[in-house]
Formats: C-alpha cells, structure tokens, sequence
C-alpha cells in the first residue's frame, strides 16, 4: 500500500518546480498515508472520493436493490500492480462494539478455495506424480466409476471441470473417523442410493457440466496419497507459504497464532433461515470458537489447539479441511495469488507453476452449447444470461458482453464464492494484467431478491459495475 502511495507521489511531484520537490512531496505522502489510514483505501485517481463514496453507498445499502453489508475488501489490480484498495464494515462484534474490517483480515473465503487448491494439484502435474487424464482410480485407493456408467472411466480433467458425473448428494463432507470411499460404494454409509453419481443420457464422464463440491474432496484425497500430506499441511508448504502468505485451509492455524485477524461472517437472518432486515447482525461462522476440521469440538479465540489429528492417514477422509471452501484468506492475499497467475506462474522470483500450466488452467474444458444442452448454469437472469457458460481446470471462464456488463467480448477468469454469508468475486483478465477481488463478509437482507444487470448476487454485481465505470479499457 506504501509503495503505491509512494509511486504516484513521486509522478505527481516531479512536475512541480525542483526548489520545492522534497518539500511538496513528503507533505503529500503525509496527506495520503493519513487519508489511506483512516478509510483503508487507495484512490489512484483525481476522482477517488467518488470511488470511495460510491463503494461506501454500497456498504451502507445506499444503492437501491442491494442490502446493506457488514463488511466489505475490494482490491483492483491494473496491469499488474495493486492500484486501489478499500476495506469499510466491521471484522467482528464484541462487548466493546463493532471491531473495523481492515485490507489485513482473513475470512472463509468459500468456493475461491477451489482454484488456490488447483493450482497445489498442478504443482504435482507438473512434477510428473500426477495425469490430469488418468484414471483417477490409480490414485485413491479405490476404484472410482460412476455405476450408471461403469465402463468409462473419471480422469482428474473431468474432476477440475465439474464433468466428471460426479454429484454432491445429501452431503459432501465427513466428520473425523470416517472414510471418504463410503461416498462412492455400494452398501457404504455414506452412499446415499447412488446419489453422488448422475445417471441418464448424456450426462456420463466428461459430457455434462455439473457444479460439485465432492468434486474437490477427490482433489485432496489425490493430494494427500500422492504427497503423503494432510490436504491443509500440503497446501501451505506446496502453494501458500511460498507466496509469503500466511493464509490456510485449516482455520486454527489463524485463530490460535492471529486471533484478532480472523473475520466474522455474518447475516441479518433468524435459526429458521429468514431474513431479519430490521434485526440484529448474526455471526455465521468463525466468531468466538473455531473448529480446526469438521467434527472436533471448537476451540475458542486465541486458544492453542494441541494436535490436530494426531495418527490421521493421508488419503483417508480428505474432505475434513473443505477443500472446496474454507481456505481463510483476505483480498490482499488473493491478489498475490492473481498477480502469480497473471505473470506465468512466477511471482518475485518465486516459481509456483509454469506457463504452461497456468494456460491450461485458464483453457475452456466445458463451454455450454444450449442445442445439446450439455450443462447445468445454474442460476442465471430471467432474460437468459447464464451464471456458468464455461469453465477451464477449476477456473471459471466469463464473458462480460455475455453477462451485458459491456458491448464488447472481454474474457475474465477465476472464480466465485458463496457461504455463510460471505460473497466473493475473484476475477483475472492476464491480457491487460488487470484484477477484480472482493470479499463480502454478509448481506443484512436478501442479496438475490432484486437482481443486478449480471447473474451475480446484487451486492458483487454493483462492486463489478463500479469497477468497470473507475477502472475503464
């Protein structure tokens, strides 16, 4: 944020008469790191008070349509360098009052933790332990084959590409002491009468698009039996360490050692599911105690946890760190993560993945063709704009003359997240080197009652029309 300061300070006071540059410019860089301390954003431009003012309006619900936020971190990346950043809304509620989101907070940043998991899986890709079209059998244990379709194999290109017939069912995650095949055999548990296969014609491997969950609970088991790691220890060592990020899919590596970091998500919504405008702020998930995995008793905030899984199995029940949502990450982090995709895989000397791979990452696998009909795009605008319409190796793949968010074609790739009351954006355009990342920590009210121009919720769908008003090409 400093360096930023730093560079347009610098353009603006070379300009000025050379007797008075030094002078001029420190007293600038006072002026905007104040400026940048008391509003945590960055305007980067000579309208940046109608940049912060219109961001607020949306926080506040002053727009029309879109319901007011808890919180909101907004960071704008524009050929290849942040150039604005905002942070406004609460991180938690205690007795003392409202504790203020800042850039620094880290949230459950839900379904955007699919893509950082792509990207550890493709580490193993290119180390040659892993083929994206192999039966991905030969890596789990068990033999995986949808039973409506026996004969046909399911590759990990199929799995990264939500085409893999792969369903979530009635659940698509397990406690401790579990065991993930139980999803996937006859006569298991945790079978569901077959719920977790699709069946019917053209709807078999790798012909029909399917959003799934469980399709990433197969990405960790892959992980953790081929590196003989836990799915969370293998993610921080293999992708999220080397970047300088302290970030993790296992929320007690946060809660223990940055307590106050950790943000709160919230709604404005009773124990019955119904939306309380008028009601109280109600945490959702990550407030006063934490569970390091699904089923262990919580701990609270600040707390060590002790071990955590003592004697676990790699491979055994991988779902247990949500590996298809519950990285805890803030905007700041995923921009470290967008800048490494953008550049080719390498970030300040650092090499995550190749260009190669960050290609074929980014490469359609799926684009829905509606004389087949080969895919599911879920939720989509009355009048036909389509939420999912293609998709690459976990990378959602959109077009904002599709979405009429602008007369032209211009491709954006990355992702979207939505859980327990977080909404989140994470939008890459690697042409320009140009960024979208928001995360919204929850809505006081219906985000999906009244609809925006794009098939997003109302409140992402504003935050992407402003940027595309202050952010123009």
């Amino acid at each position: 944020l400093g360096s930023v300061i730093h560079r347009r300070t610098l353009a603006l006071a070379a300009e000025r008469n050379k007797e008075y540059k030094m002078k001029n410019r420190a007293l600038l860089l006072v002026v905007l790191l104040l400026v940048s301390t008391l509003m945590f954003s960055v305007p980067c431009a000579a309208d940046g008070t109608s940049r912060v003012g219109e961001l607020d309006a949306i926080v506040d619900g002053g727009v029309e349509g879109s319901p007011p936020l808890s919180g909101l971190q907004l960071l704008v990346i524009r050929d290849g360098d942040v150039a604005y950043e905002y942070a406004r809304g609460f991180a938690r509620l205690t007795e003392k009052g409202k504790l203020p989101l800042g850039p620094e907070h880290r949230m459950r940043i839900a379904s955007i933790s699919k893509l950082v998991a792509a990207v550890g899986l493709m580490r193993l890709v290119e180390a040659a332990k892993v083929d994206l079209d192999k039966d991905v059998s030969e890596y789990l244990g068990f033999d995986l084959r949808n039973p409506n379709f026996p004969a046909e194999p399911i590759t990990l290109r199929m799995i990264l590409s939500h085409t893999s017939s792969i369903r979530d069912g009635s659940a698509y995650w397990m406690e401790a002491g579990e065991r993930f095949e139980d999803f996937f055999l006859a006569g298991r548990p945790h079978y569901d009468d077959g719920a977790h296969f699709a069946f019917g014609e053209g709807r078999g491997p790798g012909r029909f698009f399917t959003y799934s969950n469980l399709n990433f609970g197969i990405v960790a088991a892959v992980i953790e039996r081929v590196s003989g790691q836990r799915f969370d220890r293998y993610m921080r060592s293999a992708v999220l360490e080397p970047l300088g990020l302290p970030s993790s899919y296992n929320v007690c590596d946060l809660s223990a050692t940055q307590p106050e970091k950790v943000a709160t998500l919230f709604r404005k919504r009773d124990e019955n599911e119904v939306w309380q405008p008028q009601g109280d702020w109600v945490p959702q998930l990550d407030h006063e105690r934490f569970s390091c995995h699904y089923g262990r008793e919580p701990v609270a905030r600040g707390e060590d946890p002790g071990e955590v899984l003592p004697g676990y199995v790699p491979g055994s029940n991988p779902t247990l760190f949500s590996p298809q949502g519950g990285l805890r990450a803030s905007a700041r982090d995923l921009a470290v993560i967008g800048r490494m995709l953008m550049a080719g895989g390498t970030l300040d000397g650092q090499q995550i993945l190749s260009q190669k791979s960050v290609e074929e990452m980014f490469t359609q696998q799926w684009h829905f063709d509606a004389n087949q009909v080969n895919g599911n795009t879920e939720e989509g605008t009355e009048d036909g704009r389509r939420l999912f319409a293609a998709y690459g190796l976990s990378v959602h793949v959109m077009d904002l003359e599709e979405w009429a968010l602008s007369g032209e074609s211009r491709i954006f790739y990355g992702h979207l997240g939505s859980a327990y009351g977080l909404m989140g954006q994470f939008w890459l355009d690697p042409e320009r080197g140009d960024a979208l990342i928001s995360l919204i920590s929850g809505a006081g009210d219906d985000p999906d009652a009244q609809p925006g121009v794009s098939p997003m919720y109302r409140p992402s769908d504003e935050i992407m029309r402003w940027w595309l008003r202050h952010f123009p090409r």
